[in-house]
């Protein structure tokens, strides 16, 4: 039903990154020394949609496995943007959360992101852009419903 679509929306993900990625880097922010792999960015912008993480449940929602989550919080809470603790109910699991330097970096990460769209966009026709808007607003509405 809707096979040809997803996989043409699947075929442009990887070059979206890309593009991104290109703008990201002509446009670095000042004085943003640290470098974070993507899937350290996915790691505290997942993270950032809670007070705090057990560390199990947010393997499981990174699809990643426990050892690999381990080393990447390991190196967030070396550069000073996440915090690990243990749970005052059970000591045996192990909790992380932002803290203010790693809630700092997401909000200024998103602010980066949008702008690096907005040049990538800029080309485009006011009624594309209008036309986008308005497709982005409703995919996100349906995929809320089932994820």
């Amino acid at each position: 039903m809707l096979a040809k679509e997803w996989n043409d929306f699947l075929n442009l993900i990887p070059r979206l990154r890309k593009r991104m990625h290109e703008t990201s880097k002509q446009n670095k922010l000042k004085g943003s020394s640290a470098h974070y792999t993507p899937a350290q960015i996915d790691c505290l912008y997942t993270i950032a949609t809670r007070p705090d993480w057990r560390m199990s449940d947010l393997a499981d929602r990174l699809q990643v496995s426990a050892g690999s989550l381990t080393t990447m919080v390991n190196r967030l809470i070396e550069a000073g943007v996440v915090d690990r603790t243990r749970s005052q109910l059970d000591r045996r699991v192990v909790m992380v959360k932002l803290n203010e330097a790693g809630e700092d970096l997401v909000q200024a990460n998103r602010q980066k992101f949008v702008l690096n769209l907005q040049q990538l966009m800029r080309d485009l026709t006011p009624e594309d852009r209008a036309r986008l808007s308005e497709a982005m607003g409703i995919v996100v509405d349906i995929l809320a419903k089932i994820v």
